[in-house]
């Protein structure tokens, strides 16, 4: 495993690991740390979060992945009553920053300094097969606490190594916080079938790739569009030449031959990643078509997955199975089919997770006959599933019309020179208005395509669900200022909040950044509305 320490990065072996892991579990255990205490995890991504996780695990404690972006400022008693904690490990410098802590409180570096708390009377059990409690991440509302059963995490870990056939010489980047458990899920995979992780973080998402070189690397689209934005930087003669390039390659008859000739032509851009990676799988958002062809004609090998943290990995593409524009097949034949009305249902024997802890409501997902409702919509092409929006994100417009806003943001974002793309209506704005977040200054020829595409688009809609104002930003949409959640999808109300005065107050001065806000024209008659 390789990891940071400080700015250097340090190398342990799997058995210094287990040995960590042991000399954990003995210290939890003088801590009164028994079968099924929980045990509240919050920190980033660490060394020391790996090897806690791995004890609890071990203990039959259940551990609890407290997201450190929704729970900085936590009490620590109110997640004691939220989680039923026994104990809360934090790390060194949130511990320290914090202050004078209750006693059943310790760092994560030394999870002996403190006592497990003695029971209130009030624990709900979740269950002897919950083994830890994480959250979701979904772009609108609070996250949901899900219970994760460890016979449904073994069957997934059993058919991702059936499918994915890593061996001993990958090694698997590990890079979104450890609190989403597709993370966990891929730090327990390498363990089991002995392949290296090399974890970092996202601020040291890109010195990362390129200094630990990994095999492999899962993460959302906003990772693999630099490599498109990079190419479009191109200087003219360079891209001419690139073009060229990918278009000749197009002509080489093997697929394996191909990828290998576009790896040599394009080590630039594959140094970017470290220049080892072999596979890349991205899900949590929808890619843009343009960056799944022009990373395949790159000779990288991107494949779009769909999962949810209640059950994992649903479907996805893999080599030699890829239809671009779909997310794949099932991972399991029989789990997936489209409800009446369009929605994704799913449902995995042995059942992944066990439902929501404490007050979430839970018919609406899991249902009584053992099927799980996504909240996406989709629709199968012959063996490939293929999604078509959520449920949720329905946008009501004022006079009562629903528009599924997903494939408009699709069409905007895969636009050269976009980086998001977002509909708000409804709740969040008298009219239909779309908020594009830009890679760069906004030229003519951007603003252009922008106003084209809108236009196009409207001409597929009654009057009362197009778009009617165009608001672009030169404001980049990151998780640092709560704009994207944690795995790095936009967040509809979030975005909504931050942008409302500035997008409806007439008299509003647009900020550093801002181009005004434009209405659209009517399709076909050039008016604006």
């Amino acid at each position: 495993m390789w990891c940071y320490r400080g700015r250097e990065i340090v190398r342990r072996s799997y058995a210094q690991v287990h040995d960590d892991v042991l000399a954990a579990c003995a210290a939890l255990e003088g801590a009164g740390v028994v079968a099924g205490t929980h045990v509240g995890i919050l920190g980033g991504n660490s060394y020391e979060w790996i090897v806690a996780d791995l004890a609890l695990t071990r203990l039959r404690a259940v551990s609890v992945a407290l997201p450190v972006e929704t729970h900085r400022d936590t009490p620590p008693e109110e997640l004691r009553t939220a989680y039923d904690l026994g104990l809360l490990l934090m790390a060194r410098s949130e511990y320290t920053r914090r202050g004078p802590l209750p006693p059943w409180t310790a760092p994560l570096d030394d999870p002996g300094a403190a006592a497990v708390a003695p029971p209130d009377g009030a624990e709900r059990g979740p269950g002897a097969d919950v083994f830890t409690l994480v959250f979701s991440s979904g772009s609108s509302g609070r996250p949901k606490c899900i219970m994760m059963s460890a016979p449904g995490t073994v069957a997934t870990l059993e058919e991702y190594a059936a499918q994915l056939r890593l061996d001993t010489g990958d090694a698997i980047f590990v890079v979104l916080p450890l609190t989403a458990f597709p993370q966990r899920l891929m730090v327990y995979l390498a363990i089991w079938r002995g392949f290296d992780i090399r974890l970092a973080d996202i601020p040291r998402l890109h010195p990362a790739l390129k200094a630990m070189a990994p095999t492999v690397v899962v993460g959302p689209p906003a990772f693999f569009e630099t490599v498109e934005s990079r190419y479009r930087a191109l200087p003219p003669a360079d891209r001419r030449r690139a073009d060229r390039l990918r278009r000749l390659t197009a002509l080489i008859p093997s697929r394996t031959a191909r990828q290998r000739v576009r790896r040599r032509l394009f080590a630039d851009f594959h140094a970017q990643f470290g220049g080892r990676a072999r596979l890349l799988l991205t899900g949590s958002a929808p890619a843009r078509l343009g960056t799944l062809r022009l990373m395949e004609q790159l000779g990288f090998a991107l494949h779009e997955f769909y999962g949810m943290t209640e059950a994992g990995v649903i479907s996805w593409n893999l080599p030699g199975r890829t239809r671009h524009g779909s997310v794949g097949r099932p991972l399991l034949p029989g789990t997936v089919r489209i409800a009446e009305d369009g929605e994704i249902l799913i449902r995995f024997e042995p059942p992944r997770s066990a439902g929501y802890h404490g007050d979430h409501g839970t018919d609406d997902v899991y249902r009584p006959d053992g099927w799980i409702g996504t909240g996406d919509l989709g629709r199968f092409d012959g063996p490939y599933l293929h999604l078509t929006g959520r449920k949720k994100a329905v946008i009501i417009t004022r006079s009562g019309y629903k528009l599924q806003p997903e494939p408009a943001e699709r069409a905007l974002a895969a636009l050269p020179g976009v980086a998001h793309a977002v509909l708000l209506g409804g709740e969040h704005a008298h009219v239909v208005t779309a908020v594009v977040s830009l890679d760069g200054p906004a030229g003519d020829t951007v603003r252009t395509a922008l106003d084209r595409a809108v236009e196009e688009f409207n001409r597929t809609l009654p009057e009362p669900a197009r778009i009617a104002r165009l608001f672009c930003t030169e404001e980049a949409f990151t998780a640092a200022d709560g704009l994207l959640t944690r795995t790095l999808k936009p967040d509809r109300a979030a975005i909504a909040a931050h942008f409302g005065k500035r997008l409806f107050a007439p008299a509003h001065t647009p900020a550093a950044g801002d181009l005004p806000a434009r209405t659209t024209p009517t399709p076909g008659t050039g008016e604006a509305r």
